[in-house]
């Protein structure tokens, strides 16, 4: 246990967060298959009745781009908000977490569920919004953590230094902003259009 607590007090900050999200992982993959029983006859259901809809229903495609916007852009400035206080690495550390487990919670289900056709629907899901989330969410977390760690862990700074600090991060702030606004646009548009054409043809 000693040698385990020495270890992981020498864990860089990427290091770090690759670990939990191999345990998130790892617990979702867990609970997928413990608990496939109870959520069977809702995967069924799921299948017949949503994805069935989403293969034949017009998409309101501005609607659908409202509505992503309005996620993520929401996540997008409560880690922000979160960064620059106390709070902002045990927010770090739960997100880290929590995408872990949904992950494999996910993936596991989809592909026990579906097998080769459930590769396939994550894959669709995922792409091509992904391509730009997934820096996005690597970037913010890596200044976030950055961020948090120099206001509140490292030195004992002043209000006049903190918001220094802020301030030094807007411009990255706001570039990944505006790649987080093209992603949101893929995933209402392009994303929705192939999830689509692939669920209608699996159907």
């Amino acid at each position: 246990m000693k040698q385990i607590k020495l270890t992981l007090n020498h864990l860089s900050a990427v290091q770090g967060a690759v670990l939990l999200l191999i345990i998130g992982v790892i617990v979702g993959v867990i609970c997928a298959n413990v608990f496939q029983t109870s959520y069977y006859d809702q995967m069924v259901s799921y299948e017949s009745d949503i994805f069935t809809g989403i293969s034949t229903m017009k998409i309101d495609y501005f609607a659908l781009l409202i509505y992503v916007l309005g996620n993520n852009f929401r996540e997008y400035f409560v880690f922000w908000l979160a960064s620059v206080t106390i709070l902002g690495i045990p927010y770090m550390v739960y997100k880290i977490l929590s995408f872990g487990f949904t992950t494999g919670f996910f993936v596991s289900a989809i592909t026990m569920q579906y097998g080769y056709k459930g590769i396939l629907i994550i894959l669709v899901y995922a792409f091509p919004h992904g391509l730009l989330y997934l820096p996005v969410a690597l970037f913010s977390l890596y200044k976030g953590y950055n961020l948090c760690r120099s206001m509140y862990h490292e030195y004992k700074n002043n209000v006049n230094n903190k918001l220094k600090l802020v301030k030094e991060q807007l411009p990255s702030v706001l570039l990944l902003a505006i790649v987080l606004l093209l992603g949101s646009i893929m995933e209402a548009y392009i994303g929705a259009f192939l999830l689509q054409k692939t669920l209608h043809l699996l159907h």
